[in-house]
């Protein structure tokens, strides 16, 4: 039995203690009543920090961190523990951590670093979460992905993402793409809401607040359209960005 209402939304967000997450979190936590925001972060004083900066938020909303370093099987686990004590199911889970740059001394030491923090990380938390995930009337899975990750856009003259060249982050995305696609279609017979989220290049710690990026707040807007979108018949395994659909 749900130890959570079901008039309740409890989302979780990995890596949401600053970027993109933090944007969802706040926008979320403004706007949205009865929701339970879980701000997954690797360091909890971080998390605690970026929490108390939250203005008041909606009607019976409220926020919390939960210690979650998504490399890290035994940190996973202590997670669905706890949200399983908790709350006793999860509505949403938003695969939002990740990674673009890492300070590597080679091309395999690089691939394997990002990619095991975008692509296998995010399988691992997925697979982790799906037993609670069943318990929710419409369970949502998110994945943050990118336009860099898309095949086509990549083959495109004309298309902003043409001449990047950003070799293991691409990959880890358009990795990622597939995952949320066999996702999609595993759990479509169970209700599940599978989408992936492509927020637009935005200023943020994971570029290094690159002065071209749009405004982080306006990366946030499709994902979180997405998580409050609790009907049966909601979208369902597409890629997705604030101005339409993102192709493969």
């Amino acid at each position: 039995m749900s130890l959570t209402p079901l008039s309740e939304t409890v989302v979780l967000i990995t890596g949401a203690n600053q970027g993109l997450g933090y944007g969802c979190v706040k926008k979320l936590a403004a706007e949205q009543s009865n929701f339970r925001i879980l701000v997954g972060s690797r360091d909890p004083i971080k998390g605690e920090a970026a929490v108390a900066q939250i203005p008041a938020t909606a009607s019976n909303t409220r926020v919390e961190v939960i210690q979650l370093d998504i490399t890290s099987d035994e940190s996973i686990a202590a997670a669905v523990s706890l949200v399983d004590s908790k709350y006793g199911r999860l509505d949403v889970l938003f695969n939002n951590a990740g990674i673009m740059f890492v300070n590597e001394q080679s091309v395999r030491a690089e691939f394997r670093s990002i990619l095991e923090t975008n692509t296998v990380s995010a399988a691992c938390v997925t697979e982790a979460f799906i037993p609670l995930l069943r318990k929710a009337a419409v369970p949502r899975l998110l994945f943050m992905s990118s336009g860099l990750g898309s095949m086509t856009l990549a083959t495109l003259p004309f298309s902003p993402y043409y001449d990047c060249d950003f070799k293991a982050y691409s990959a880890s995305k358009a990795g990622l793409n597939m995952i949320g696609l066999l996702y999609a279609k595993k759990y479509r017979g169970e209700g599940f809401k599978v989408n992936l989220i492509d927020p637009g290049f935005r200023k943020t710690n994971l570029n290094g607040f690159n002065s071209t990026g749009g405004d982080p707040a306006d990366g946030a807007v499709e994902a979180c359209r997405l998580i409050a979108d609790d009907s049966k018949d909601g979208q369902h395994g597409t890629f997705t960005a604030t101005e339409g659909l993102t192709p493969w």
